[in-house]
């Protein structure tokens, strides 16, 4: 009888211990809601009396309305008026604090914010731009695209459906350098999970959809990275910054992020892609003429040499039946098919002299290509079936275009641009944004440009969820 009373004490206690746990818990987070609520009433109230003049129901500049919280997410016909968590990049903080020419709304005649009410406003963002009934912004998003921007150590997150960055991932925060150097990303089939090349960390890391960093690898140098469906491995090359890396990509189980590398046998293993079935990866030197196909299981590697000349492949695409690739070269500004049929053996069927330093191509649903020429500004539009240019991309944004990505729903493709050269020049002058990177959102439907969304310096790689 003692025992059962004791045990009933105990568990007693437990509970009661539990239950009180439970009602803190509740009155922190009534307590982080009403705050939450007050924060969003607060900056609402603000953006109402000194913005909507220009910005509301009756007039809204550049199509933007900041009259109510699902208008101000939704940004502009330009781009994102805040980005959730992130208050420094936030383009309405940026234009009250940064602007060269007089702070905004200050210049256009009308009564600039206060100390207090900027303060306020970024408090709401870094809380992540909640509304009163405590949403952030794009919290369900799920057709998404990600790009490094390798000079500043961060990663944008764009959605898709609207074309604005909704995130901001700053690896310094997460404890990695300013010199980090994020490069390329890969994503998992459905979005799951995101892959990132640090070029400046040694490192690959794993996220979440929702940006929580779950896991890291140690690598030498990578570059491009690819993963493979069939398997969950993520193949990962190495950097082209890389005077003399090692012969070798490597190969991540993206469970337990475990590695292993493979050795190709070639110099500086950059360009990087698999097969539908993931029996074969391969890969291509950027200093010699040789292209490497992997046997998955056994780890066996076939050099095809393809003499001529050093192309300098940067990197690969790879057509969605498997029967075909897809290289530019840096140095001949040549972009090559290769029918990989008859794989391991790999032979070179066509080029097609496209100029300007091919850079990452991709496929789009319809079966043409993407390529974007890093030296002339400017993407060609392949048709690698005949093979021949069925379209020439060139306007604003493009300013030294780097990496290429579809979107899921493959409407749009996706290039990024370094703008280190300052060919294309910010919207706003912010004093610190001369080299701002962009990413030229291109509908596949008319090969047009719809849009062009500011990053951060130096982008590169980019990388969505896949199709599907």
């Amino acid at each position: 009888m003692m025992y059962r009373t004791i045990v009933f004490l105990v568990a007693t206690a437990g509970f009661t211990a539990a239950c009180a746990q439970t009602e803190s818990a509740q009155n922190e987070s009534a307590a982080g809601m009403e705050a939450a609520v007050d924060d969003y009433a607060r900056a609402q109230g603000i953006l109402t009396a000194k913005c909507a003049a220009c910005h509301g129901s009756e007039k809204a500049d550049a199509g933007l309305r900041l009259d109510s919280w699902d208008h101000i997410v939704r940004g502009s016909q330009h781009g994102e008026a805040l980005i959730a968590f992130d208050p420094d990049n936030s383009l309405m903080i940026e234009l009250a604090t940064k602007r060269v020419d007089g702070s905004h709304p200050g210049e256009a005649g009308a009564d600039t914010l206060t100390a207090s009410e900027v303060d306020a406003l970024r408090r709401w963002i870094a809380d992540g731009a909640r509304n009163a009934a405590g949403e952030t912004p794009y919290a369900s998003a799920r057709n998404l695209v990600y790009v490094c921007n390798q000079a500043e150590a961060t990663v944008s997150v764009i959605d898709a459906d609207e074309n604005v960055v909704i995130r901001n991932v700053d690896l310094r925060k997460l404890g990695y350098g300013p010199m980090a150097k994020p490069h390329h990303v890969a994503v998992e089939p459905g979005g799951d999970h995101w892959y990132v090349s640090l070029i400046g960390e040694n490192r690959v890391l794993k996220f979440t959809r929702d940006n929580e960093l779950v896991g890291e690898v140690e690598f030498e140098v990578p570059g491009m990275l690819v993963f493979d469906a069939s398997s969950d491995l993520l193949y990962a090359g190495r950097s082209m910054s890389a005077v003399n890396p090692p012969t070798r990509i490597g190969v991540i189980n993206t469970k337990d992020m475990s590695a292993d590398e493979i050795d190709v046998f070639v110099p500086r293993p950059h360009a990087l892609a698999v097969a539908p079935d993931g029996k074969y990866v391969y890969s291509a030197s950027l200093a010699q003429n040789t292209v490497v196909a992997v046997n998955a299981e056994t780890y066996e590697a076939t050099l095809t040499d393809m003499g001529g000349p050093v192309q300098t492949l940067v990197q690969f695409a790879m057509s969605s039946d498997g029967s075909m690739l897809g290289a530019g070269g840096q140095l001949s500004g040549k972009f090559l098919r290769f029918d990989i049929a008859g794989t391991p053996s790999v032979a070179v069927t066509d080029s097609l002299t496209v100029g300007g330093m091919p850079w990452h191509p991709v496929f789009a649903p319809d079966g043409m290509l993407y390529v974007p020429n890093k030296g002339m500004n400017s993407v060609a539009v392949i048709d690698l079936s005949v093979p021949e240019i069925v379209a020439l991309v060139k306007g604003n944004g493009l300013s030294q275009p780097h990496g290429s990505a579809v979107s899921s729903d493959g409407r749009y493709v996706y290039v990024s641009n370094n703008n280190m050269k300052h060919a294309y020049k910010p919207r706003h002058d912010l004093g610190d944004n001369g080299m701002i990177g962009t990413v030229v959102v291109i509908d596949v439907a008319s090969h047009e440009i719809v849009k062009v969304i500011e990053v951060e310096n130096g982008a590169t790689g980019v990388g969505a969820v896949p199709a599907g």
